[in-house]
């Protein structure tokens, strides 16, 4: 259960089912795509995966596009072995990590790649430069434990490896927020937070034993964050707004066969996830700290494993198995809630006294009220003008609904849960 039990969330961000749409774009290739970056805009961008060589063997192969990705030019590097991930500090300055401690640079945008000696050859899942360009890390999936994260402190010409966790765990991913404040995650629900760019770093309670994979904060709130992780059936994803001093909160969302993917923007700190449902791909937006609404990808799409959206909620890219990429646009319009926490009835003018309800929603109001009712592809099933008093709405189906109040000429929203 939320922290915020009993109170007020609503940061809800509802858009049209027409307007929110996924595409595919030509990206000209047949092999895996395991990650995207567009550093400063939405035009100059990069995705890194695998290729073929002439025998037939896997080679590292890196994507540009100038153009917002209707054109993409291929490059390999040279690196044996797929390219897990990329990040780049500007247009032309970047990195790409991979398999058996592969890593390459680039100062001209990809004309020219050289390769990085590390300490280390494990297998790199993700790199970032997370303030300056100064400090970055590199992390890792080791073959065998103990875990070690890469870092640097002068834009990347030196790394230097530090272990984190114990003697048996396994990381498999990290984020930071700034160049001191982060976490690594991995396998049984690890999750290592830090506040001196790992110097030192303590175990927080994700409520979870699944392997974790990804972690994401906001770039305006340190303290705000989600991770994703897989368990043996589905996918999870956990919230925290305080750093993970108390445990990560579970977050509601559409059952998903696995997550490989997660991207935060500092728009009303939305975040994105994609990954695997039952053999398609698929995208969803986060809007709360336990609220999901589907965005869909196109049906029959292969699994996605990166998401990245670089200028707020307008523009978005993810990548996937078989060469997939998809880009998503958004000229609105979009109905945003600023986040409100407080006693219900003060601020939402009614208190839902089911919740989650079987059989539809009761609630009391304290004035009559227009209520509409969203589904959660934002569809309107019902509405209603409600009495001053005790009111019920039936809902016959179940689902995560959003119920909208307009009255005095205010607009608040609830989430609401119908069970069977």
């Amino acid at each position: 259960m939320s922290k915020y039990a009993g109170a007020v969330i609503c940061c809800l961000l509802i858009s049209s089912p027409a307007l929110a749409m996924w595409y595919e774009l030509n990206s000209g290739v047949t092999g895996p795509l395991y990650s995207v970056h567009f550093p400063e805009g939405i035009q100059v961008g990069y995705v890194v995966g695998a290729g073929m060589d002439s025998l037939g063997g896997e080679v590292g192969l890196v994507l540009k596009t100038t153009d917002g990705g209707s054109t993409w030019v291929p490059q390999f590097p040279g690196t044996s072995g797929a390219l897990n991930s990329v990040y780049f500090k500007s247009n032309d300055t970047g990195f790409a990590v991979g398999a058996a401690g592969a890593a390459i640079q680039t100062f001209d945008g990809g004309a020219a790649w050289k390769s990085i000696t590390l300490p280390s050859n494990e297998d790199l899942t993700g790199i970032q430069f997370p303030e300056n360009g100064k400090v970055g890390f590199i992390f890792a999936h080791p073959r065998n434990p103990p875990s070690k994260v890469l870092k640097t402190i002068d834009g990347g010409d030196n790394w230097t490896a530090i272990s984190v966790g114990g003697p048996s765990d396994v990381t498999r991913g990290g984020g930071f927020a700034t160049d001191s404040v982060g976490a690594i995650v991995g396998d049984d629900g690890l999750v290592l937070g830090t506040t001196d760019g790992l110097a030192s770093t303590h175990y927080q309670n994700a409520q979870t034993d699944a392997d974790l994979v990804a972690v994401a904060f906001s770039p305006t709130d340190p303290g705000r964050a989600y991770l994703i992780g897989n368990d043996s059936s589905q996918g999870i994803i956990r919230f925290t707004d305080d750093g993970g001093t108390t445990p990560w909160d579970s977050v509601r969302c559409w059952r998903t066969t696995a997550f490989h993917g997660l991207d935060m923007t500092d728009a009303a700190h939305i975040a994105y996830v994609c990954g695997d449902s039952f053999g398609q791909g698929r995208a969803l937006i986060s809007v709360a700290d336990d609220d999901f609404f589907l965005t869909p990808a196109p049906r029959g799409v292969a699994a996605l494993h990166s998401v990245c959206f670089p200028h707020g909620m307008d523009t978005g890219y993810a990548v996937g198995a078989g060469g997939l990429i998809l880009r998503a646009d958004w000229p609105g319009p979009w109905f945003a809630v600023g986040e409100e926490r407080g006693p219900a009835v003060s601020r939402t003018r009614i208190r839902v006294v089911s919740n989650p309800s079987r059989r539809g929603i009761a609630f009391d109001s304290d004035a009559e009220v227009n209520v509409l009712v969203f589904d959660a592809l934002s569809r309107v099933v019902a509405r209603q003008r409600a009495t001053k008093g005790m009111n019920f709405l039936p809902l016959s189906k179940a689902g995560v609904y959003v119920l909208k109040v307009n009255g005095d000429g205010n607009a608040t929203t609830k989430k609401l849960v119908v069970q069977r």
